[in-house]
């Protein structure tokens, strides 16, 4: 990443995880935020040392290339490593306060999941996280009532995302490698990519 100011203004889309491994859900989630906020960017941002992690993630150099390989050709997508190379305790003020100072002119949406809109009040330092960001929340469903009841549960300040998922999680993912459970419906949760990279480097063969 380039550390030179930019003085355009920008619409930028914020997408943090683990992506350990990145799955189809995690690309048309992004795909989603994109024709919707009609960014011009989105940071596609794998973990560093996630301190809200109960698990120990998978080496970042791994989780990188992955990342890399899920959101090629997905327009408009860049994969930051920013929180992987600053080390120690991954918090989400300071990955924006760094893209403020790269990008002081721009806009910023950060985008994060229901569950984690409620809980949005113990991030550390989540009163400056709101007036950095906006905030984008994923709800599960075709928007409507759906929508409308996360608008209403949380009081935090926030714009809706209506996402119908694949069904898929990283977890699901984990699960099946170890078993062996790689079957055509299994294969199309995927990237092919993604798929003969953590075969290559045998990843998700020990314990969760």
């Amino acid at each position: 990443m380039t550390t030179k100011t930019n003085d355009a203004h920008l619409n930028i889309g914020i997408y943090g995880g683990a992506f350990d491994p990145p799955h189809r859900a995690h690309i048309n989630l992004a795909e989603a935020a994109l024709a919707q906020f009609k960014f011009d960017e989105v940071h596609v941002i794998p973990t560093g040392d996630a301190v809200h992690k109960r698990r120990h993630l998978s080496p970042a150099v791994h989780r990188i290339e992955m990342a890399k390989l899920a959101f090629h050709g997905v327009a408009k997508t860049v994969i930051d490593e920013r929180e992987v190379n600053r080390g120690g305790a991954s918090y989400t003020i300071d990955t924006l306060l760094e893209l403020r100072a790269l990008y002081p002119k721009s806009k910023f949406t950060l985008i994060i999941g229901q569950d984690q809109l409620m809980v949005f009040h113990t991030w550390h330092r989540y009163e400056e996280i709101l007036k950095l960001a906006t905030l984008a929340v994923v709800v599960r469903g075709s928007g409507g009532a759906a929508s409308s009841a996360a608008e209403a549960a949380s009081p935090i300040p926030h714009i809706v995302i209506p996402f119908v998922p694949r069904a898929v999680s990283s977890s699901d993912v984990r699960q099946m490698i170890r078993a062996k459970e790689l079957d055509s419906a299994f294969a199309a949760k995927m990237k092919p990519s993604v798929l003969a990279y953590i075969h290559e480097h045998s990843l998700y063969l020990g314990n969760p």
